[in-house]
């Protein structure tokens, strides 16, 4: 089974379709060709115009539904043979999953790293729960890796990314007037929200950092996590039945009103990227107040995520990454969405209403030979926004050793 770095390096034509917002795919379209890759590139807004303006970049302007035709043309005449792009739901990229299965194209995602910081995702065919990732071929014994190198990312560089790229999505917008983006908001008001994000940051990390320092010296080992994701994340929208976040919030609420122990409490913490664009502050303290448990309900964000791991009897999610930062610390974990981590002997398999008093320990040894799995086969020690080390040092063998010890967690 090849991994996706080797099936990206055996490319001879990739045409890059919308990556992160900021340099990333630039940055990957000049590393490509120091390996003799011809790249090309497709912008569908002023956006991806304003950080990818290279020679080889194509415009697309015309309707949603005419695109798969437009990009079959391209694909012939160019004789593409890899499709690279940054999330495997967008609306655009769904279409060229599909063009690309029909003319036998290979088709690379990135995504957000399963395993955080230091590491990236690609994968092919698809990411999370389109994952394609074979894990019966999983080793019986661990594979070792190096530690990844830090790549020091930056939340300043990932906000004023996004406000260039909305702005010149808005400055643009003549030039590209069908565009339809995967989130419903306007370019104006995504800029006023990451603006929004960065002030509640500030804020947030004097109050929060109380509250941590509470919960530690009040309630370790007496608290279960339950981590919030982006409210119009493809993860919440696609991989899981949720309508919206709120509805997980108070069905989350409610199990644990009802079933779990009167002397345990709830930590919500709410989802970093999302900081920007809701507060569940007034929806939580109703739905406590309404339950009676409002004093063994707390609600945060900028905490570090390791420790309030390491003092917690668990986790709740839909289907975040974050499940995976809990199983690495032992900790029993429930996914109620679908997510590739979601399985028999890493997360709890019964219903909500049973974890709060059951949840089993995790398999540590077979989490090990998981979470080395993954990375080797879809892992890159890379950031978006910050240093990218995989694409300066050569990827190195992988050893299976049958007394290999478990690697230094990545804090995320």
């Amino acid at each position: 089974m090849m991994t996706s770095l080797d099936q990206l390096i055996s490319s001879q034509r990739v045409l890059l379709l919308q990556g992160p917002m900021g340099g990333f795919f630039t940055q990957l379209a000049a590393w490509l060709r120091t390996r003799q890759i011809e790249v090309h590139k497709v912008n569908f807004n002023g956006g991806d115009r304003l950080f990818y303006h290279d020679h080889a970049a194509m415009d697309f302007r015309g309707k949603l539904p005419d695109f798969a035709p437009w990009l079959v043309q391209h694909l012939q005449s160019l004789k593409i043979d890899t499709v690279v792009c940054f999330g495997d739901c967008r609306l655009y990229h769904l279409r060229a999953r599909t063009v690309c299965q029909q003319l036998g194209i290979r088709f690379l995602v990135f995504e957000e790293g399963y395993l955080r910081p230091d590491y990236i995702t690609l994968e092919c065919d698809g990411v999370n729960a389109n994952s394609q990732i074979n894990l019966s071929l999983m080793s019986s014994q661990p594979i070792e890796h190096d530690h990844p190198q830090p790549t020091q990312p930056s939340f300043s560089l990932m906000v004023w990314s996004a406000c260039l790229y909305y702005l010149a999505w808005m400055i643009l917008y003549p030039l590209y007037p069908h565009y339809q983006h995967h989130r419903l908001l306007t370019p104006f008001q995504e800029i006023v929200a990451w603006l929004r994000a960065l002030r509640r940051r500030v804020t947030n990390t004097l109050f929060d950092r109380r509250k941590q320092t509470y919960i530690r010296a009040n309630l370790s080992n007496r608290y279960f996590i339950v981590a919030l994701q982006v409210h119009n994340d493809s993860q919440v929208r696609v991989h899981s039945d949720y309508d919206d976040v709120t509805d997980f919030v108070i069905e989350t609420m409610r199990s644990f009103a009802e079933h779990a122990a009167a002397d345990q409490h709830l930590v919500i913490k709410h989802h970093p990227m999302d900081r920007g664009y809701r507060s569940y502050r007034r929806l939580i303290q109703a739905q406590a107040q309404r339950l009676g448990i409002q004093s063994r309900v707390l609600y945060v964000c900028d905490v570090h995520l390791p420790s309030l791991i390491k003092h917690s009897l668990g986790l709740v999610t839909i289907n975040s990454t974050t499940g995976l930062q809990a199983l690495f610390h032992g900790k029993p974990v429930i996914a109620l969405g679908r997510a590739i981590y979601n399985r028999p002997r890493l997360t709890f398999q019964g219903e909500l209403k049973d974890f709060w008093a059951v949840a089993e320990p995790v398999d540590h040894a077979y989490y090990w030979r998981f979470r080395t799995f993954l990375i080797h086969h879809s892992q890159l020690n890379g950031s978006f926004y910050g240093l990218s080390p995989w694409m300066n040092t050569p990827q190195l063998p992988v050893a299976v050793l049958s007394d290999a010890k478990p690697l230094k967690q990545s804090h995320g």
